[in-house]
């Protein structure tokens, strides 16, 4: 018998080990390169390319300076944080009310509507980028700057939606009775019941709308054509000096589109993890 338990908890520890051991391992692997561009934003191109160090010879920062004054990433940077913002303010101006309808609500077409999201998402975004192209191309919105967003709301949707209908369909349907007795109206009981209720799912499609738009290339590679109006990603790409390639640079200019993806997630997972708590606390 305490044979059979010695055995039990070895193998629990061991399988708490190699859990450990894998999270490690991928932690490992997803910050060295983050903290290797760090670490080469500080030295120059003799520097990186003579040995590679965790940590530069000492803190300079004139790769950053070059980055603001030689090239265009302060005016990317500007466009991609405008873009996000506006999509992730429209994706929620138009997803939240419908999510509302969809999970609170039964009527003719309403789950032809849920399995339509279902069944865009596996519709890859790469698939439509020609038609996409063709459209932007018809009404001339090719090189302007905000029309994009539509795009960006169009690809986020599906996910979002379904992700926020979850929530809702969470929350029990006896808070809708005791609000509308309480006098509240759809509108109210939508903005004062169940949008807070729901905040958890807001945050969640939050951040991955944020990181999505953030970190896309192609589209603004293709619609956004004029050099004033290229986003962060896509300036990256042609970070260099006019006759070599400054890599200390381009290590900054990672180090600096970086940095606000991580600033906006710790943000909203406060915001994340308060809303947890409250919910605990008030059930």
């Amino acid at each position: 018998m305490s044979s059979l338990s010695f055995v039990q908890r070895l193998g629990h520890w061991s399988a708490i080990t190699a859990k450990y051991f894998i999270l490690v391992l991928y932690l490992i692997i997803t910050l060295l390169p983050l903290w290797w561009s760090f670490s080469n934003s500080f030295r120059n191109n003799d520097q990186i390319f003579t040995t590679m160090r965790l940590f530069p010879e000492s803190f300079k920062f004139d790769n950053y300076k070059s980055l603001m004054t030689l090239t265009n990433i302060p005016l990317a940077f500007y466009n991609s944080v405008t873009i996000t913002l506006a999509t992730l303010a429209l994706l929620i101006l138009c997803m939240a009310p419908m999510c509302y309808v969809l999970s609170r609500y039964r009527f003719r077409f309403a789950k032809g509507l849920y399995f339509y999201f279902i069944m865009a998402l596996f519709i890859p975004s790469i698939t439509v980028i020609g038609s996409t192209f063709q459209v932007f191309k018809f009404f001339g919105f090719l090189g302007m700057k905000y029309p994009i967003i539509f795009v960006n709301v169009a690809h986020l949707l599906p996910l979002s939606t379904l992700i926020i209908i979850s929530y809702m369909e969470s929350i029990p349907h006896s808070l809708d009775e005791a609000a509308l007795i309480d006098g509240c109206g759809p509108w109210q009981l939508f903005l004062r019941v169940i949008m807070p209720l729901a905040r958890n799912g807001f945050v969640t499609v939050l951040i991955l709308s944020f990181v999505n738009t953030w970190n896309d290339y192609i589209y603004p590679f293709l619609l956004l054509q004029k050099e004033h109006h290229k986003t962060l990603t896509v300036a990256l790409a042609v970070v260099k000096t006019e006759f070599a390639v400054n890599y200390g640079m381009v290590s900054a200019a990672v180090i600096f589109a970086v940095v606000p993806m991580l600033a906006f997630y710790l943000i909203m997972k406060e915001k994340l993890m308060s809303g947890m708590v409250a919910g605990a606390v008030k059930g």
